[in-house]
């Protein structure tokens, strides 16, 4: 059985993960979602410890960058194809004979 993680070994796999699904770049609103899960795990929130949490993130990116790890592309959810209809045949146009000129 595996031993239970603590603190920092799920704070670490959170930031590897951060930094692996976004391909080492986020903005800042992805950022604050980070300091949020962090927070849940029992992360220091003050000034000092989101500062330690930003080096983390940098240090991963660093590695990540380092490593050449080929970026992944975002997954775009597909779209169910809709089922094609069937094709609906115009009427067929009557051939009309061409009018003869009055004499």
């Amino acid at each position: 059985m595996a031993a239970k993680k603590n603190e920092v070994q799920k704070l670490l796999e959170l930031a590897g993960d951060f930094v692996t699904k976004r391909n080492g770049d986020w903005d800042h609103e992805e950022w604050e979602g980070f300091l949020k899960k962090a927070e849940k795990i029992g992360a220091v929130s003050d000034d000092q410890g989101k500062r330690n949490l930003g080096n983390i993130l940098e240090a991963a990116k660093f590695f990540y960058q380092r490593a050449g790890i080929e970026p992944s592309k975002p997954s775009k959810a597909k779209a169910k194809s809709k089922p094609k209809a069937a094709a609906k045949k115009k009427p067929a146009k009557k051939k009309t004979a061409a009018k003869k000129p009055a004499k």
